[in-house]
């Protein structure tokens, strides 16, 4: 700072102060600039290393775990767990008090199978049952055609790591459609093909909440075959907590937002009646077969 000026003060002169100029700051080095900077890199470089091998120790620790043993305590506990959080997710609650009807197919696994059919032969009843399967809920609504199937996923059931297998998710759907045949069209007759491609929009994460949605069906009926009926069903997996609002008239369904489409179904069957006799079903047979000579 400026140094303090000591002349001796003269009545009836003009003060004059003095001024003394105070020399910069020496300016930084190049060295200095180049060292904080190094150390700022070295700082960087190794806080994310212990970043990137606590997280990489972690998940790997996590998937290394061996699930718990079927039938223990520790597995009926966390199937307990499971089955509690599907009962208050808030998409089961607003489907209840909607007056959706539940359909216990799913409710309770064992007590089941007789019913299913053989042991090994219903993929999410039983093989994909459990902890580390599948667990889930099916409603249907009261006046319209649409089913609702709402499944926490486990942690088996992944392809990549944290992302649901590709598989699972066609399972979902091809359950979602049997449901909805199940549910409205076992009236047209029983099922003898059926044609899916699957649209995978966005991933899906273990430990989370899904469902499958299933509007109404398009049905149209094949003149030359009238024993035969073909329908047209777009089922898709969502995210959501609340029903997509159904417009009746419109038979349509509407999403709180794209974001929530997880995958999405174009699916064909055709259904024959119960009742053709086998040389009727033989015609067919054949006028199914030219058909796809012909599309080919």
């Amino acid at each position: 700072m400026p140094a303090p000026d000591t002349t001796p003060y003269a009545q009836h002169q003009p003060y004059i102060p003095q001024v003394q100029a105070v020399p910069p700051p020496p300016a930084a080095t190049g060295r200095s600039i180049f060292i904080r900077f190094t150390r700022s890199i070295f700082w960087a470089i190794l806080f994310s290393s212990f970043g990137i091998v606590a997280g990489t120790g972690l998940i790997t620790w996590e998937y290394l775990q061996p699930p718990f043993e079927p039938g223990s305590e520790p597995e009926q506990d966390l199937l307990d767990e499971i089955a509690d959080a599907i009962d208050l997710h808030p998409l089961v609650d607003s489907l209840q008090q909607a007056n959706w009807i539940e359909d216990n197919y799913y409710a309770a696994f064992p007590s089941r199978l007789d019913s299913i059919g053989a042991n090994g032969m219903h993929l999410v009843a039983e093989k994909l049952s459990g902890t580390q399967g599948i667990t889930m809920k099916t409603f249907r609504h009261p006046t319209q055609e649409f089913t609702i199937m709402v499944a926490f996923l486990g942690f088996g059931i992944e392809g990549w790591p944290d992302v649901i297998h590709g598989g699972i998710i066609t399972t979902l759907i091809q359950e979602g459609i049997d449901r909805q045949l199940l549910n409205f069209y076992q009236k047209y007759g029983n099922q003898h093909a059926q044609a899916i491609s699957v649209d995978f929009k966005r991933r899906m994460r273990p430990g989370e909440v899904y469902a499958v949605v299933v509007p109404p069906a398009q049905v149209e009926m094949h003149p030359p075959q009238k024993e035969v009926m073909h329908l047209q069903m777009t089922p898709m997996v969502v995210r959501i907590e609340f029903p997509p609002r159904i417009t009746p008239e419109a038979l349509t369904i509407e999403l709180p937002s794209m974001e929530e489409l997880h995958a999405v179904a174009n699916v064909q069957v055709r259904l024959v009646q119960q009742d053709v006799t086998p040389e009727r079903m033989a015609e067919l047979e054949a006028g199914f077969a030219s058909q796809k000579i012909e599309n080919n």
